[in-house]
């Protein structure tokens, strides 16, 4: 991965930390453990929800929620916040999770 991809990574992490901070959860915070692979997530503090987030020109959005899957604990909805490059942000959860919600 090259320092630019890393840049726009680590940009759209506290993007997306600021939105959650915004709406309500106060103390979210990007996981900085995450480049040592100790859990997986890219946010810290966002529960009940376990987040995966990619930006980039192609994102395999189906490997990313996975990531998101196999690091939440119990009681956390896995989730996948990405943006392809100029496109809007989306979310990816189960289908399950978003009748939870509704």
């Amino acid at each position: 991965m090259s320092k630019m991809q890393r840049t726009k990574g680590a940009s759209f992490e506290r993007l997306i930390c600021a939105w959650f901070k915004k709406m309500g959860w106060k103390s979210a915070c990007r996981n900085l453990t995450q480049y040592q692979k100790t859990d997986g997530k890219d946010l810290n503090n966002t529960e009940p929800y376990c987040c995966q987030l990619k930006c980039g020109k192609k994102i395999n959005i189906i490997a990313a929620y996975n990531e998101a899957k196999e690091a939440a604990k119990k009681g956390e909805i896995p989730i996948c916040i990405s943006k392809i490059d100029r496109k809007e942000v989306l979310v990816t959860m189960r289908l399950k999770d978003f009748g939870y919600l509704l």
